[in-house]
């Protein structure tokens, strides 16, 4: 097994690299903090992520200060994704390796106003492919609320096979929704 490396990825369109200090500072003196706006900050877009939006910039930068930490700790991998024409970050690739069963699980999300384009599939897809050509991973996997279609319709492109829905396992505020668990096994 390969050490775990958080490496910078590249696709046709797009780099994939660590979130940096640097990049909260210059999302909030530049119009890159659409970033922030559109994702961290937008309850209707960013509620089904794993976490709340934030109410503030200043927790946004905490966040990104603790992305240090996991990178640090070589357990939780949170990519930027930046466009190569514009060297923007448009949204965040991640990876959660289970190195004892040689998997993965795997989540994106993309700033509304860079939906449509491929974008998604194009970030996740290279991840897949780091999982199972360079981790030499055997499995990776992929968890959907049943309500965001959306990324269920991402989870599908990429040719992952639904296993099951886990009842109210993921709460928001003070509901319960199921989520839809899919995986892809290494060929």
């Amino acid at each position: 097994m390969n050490k775990i490396e958080l490496k910078v990825l590249e696709t046709e369109r797009l780099i994939l690299r660590r979130i940096e200090n640097s990049d909260a500072k210059a999302l909030e003196n530049s119009d890159a903090k659409a970033l922030y706006d559109n994702i961290y900050n937008n309850f209707e877009w960013h509620k089904y992520y794993s976490q709340i939006p934030f109410d503030s910039f200043k927790k946004f930068q905490i966040l990104i200060a603790k992305y240090q930490e996991w990178y640090a700790k070589k357990e939780n991998f949170r990519w930027g994704i930046v466009t190569k024409s514009e060297n923007e970050i448009i949204g965040i690739v991640q990876n959660i390796p289970d190195i004892l069963n040689e998997s993965s699980k795997l989540a994106c999300i993309l700033s509304y106003n860079h939906t449509g384009g491929g974008y998604a599939k194009e970030a996740v897809q290279r991840l897949i492919d780091y999982n199972f050509d360079e981790l030499n991973f055997h499995r990776v996997e992929a968890e959907s609320v049943v309500n965001n279609l959306n990324s269920i319709k991402l989870i599908e492109s990429l040719g992952m096979t639904y296993e099951s829905t886990k009842r109210e396992s993921y709460k928001l505020g003070d509901q319960y929704y199921d989520q839809k668990l899919y995986s892809l096994i290494k060929k």
